[in-house]
């Protein structure tokens, strides 16, 4: 997940309700002060995450002209989930996707990070036809090879299936408080991080959690649908290797692009940055 360095939502950034026909997403929105916007960028969260780790890059893409919106996935923090397992495959969770570009009129740019990149992947595969381009922001391939990411990763999801919620958040917390690179975040950031947490629905995220050991490669779909793709990701990105996204951009036929000074939270770190190679990427198009 990501950090937020501020609660403070920028005075264009606004949280609005995104109704489709697959049910009611909670977002946090900009637009243009001025002239016709440029379109529409939807970005996909995360593992863990939510909109708000989007709410700078929301900010700037607007300042250049474009509707952002940034949304909570089902389950996922503001917005409710079913506490049915089978809800969170990748299909229903891209089908949510293609329902929430067409309430926005279609032919989005999309732009998922991390496991949200997963998620955005499948949405092109499901209905290229409603989406102008995808950008895959510090994301990759297919589930986690590192062993001790893996097993991390079940012990998670079972703590989810047989724990209540806050728990498993404190015993998250106290095992990576104890990393070398942990930094405690203030009062009000770190209440929030444990409130967006134990918001999820936790059939939910234990099965979002499972879908980052069990999902299967399809670059080689994405790269056939037609939909221009974009590899971005920080230079000291911790989730995927950089070798495994840089193998992916290979196969997608596209250079990976580096935002410098940033790790796996571009658009919290760096989101100036961030936000001048997504609209070079739109405006290329």
């Amino acid at each position: 997940m990501s950090t937020p360095r501020t609660l403070t939502l920028p005075d264009g950034v606004r949280p609005a309700t995104l109704e489709t026909d697959r049910g009611n997403f909670a977002t946090l929105q900009a637009r243009p002060d001025i002239g016709t916007p440029l379109g529409t960028v939807l970005l996909v969260p995360g593992w863990t995450g939510s909109k708000e780790d989007f709410t700078p890059l929301v900010d700037h893409l607007a300042r250049y002209g474009w509707i952002a919106v940034a949304v909570d996935q089902r389950g996922q923090f503001e917005t409710p989930g079913p506490d049915d397992p089978s809800a969170y495959t990748l299909a229903e969770l891209g089908a949510d996707v293609v329902a929430m570009s067409k309430a926005l009129g279609g032919y989005s740019q999309l732009v998922g990070h991390s496991f949200g990149g997963l998620v955005a992947r499948e949405a092109v595969l499901t209905d290229p036809s409603v989406f102008s381009t995808i950008t895959l922001l510090c994301s990759g391939p297919a589930a986690f090879s590192d062993e001790p990411k893996v097993q991390g990763l079940q012990m998670l999801a079972y703590g989810l299936e047989n724990l209540p919620i806050e728990q498993v958040y404190d015993l998250k917390l106290e095992h990576d408080s104890k990393e070398a690179r942990y930094l405690k975040p203030a009062e009000d950031i770190a209440a929030f991080l444990r409130k967006r947490f134990t918001g999820n629905t936790p059939a939910g995220l234990a099965a979002v959690t499972r879908r980052l050991i069990d999902t299967d490669d399809r670059t080689d779909l994405l790269a056939e649908s037609g939909v221009r793709v974009q590899v971005v990701y920080g230079e000291s990105d911790d989730g995927w290797p950089l070798e495994v996204q840089d193998a992916m951009a290979a196969k997608l036929g596209v250079p990976a692009q580096v935002v410098p000074d940033a790790a796996h939270s571009p658009a919290i770190e760096q989101p100036a940055a961030t936000a001048r190679l997504l609209v070079d990427f739109f405006h290329h198009h």
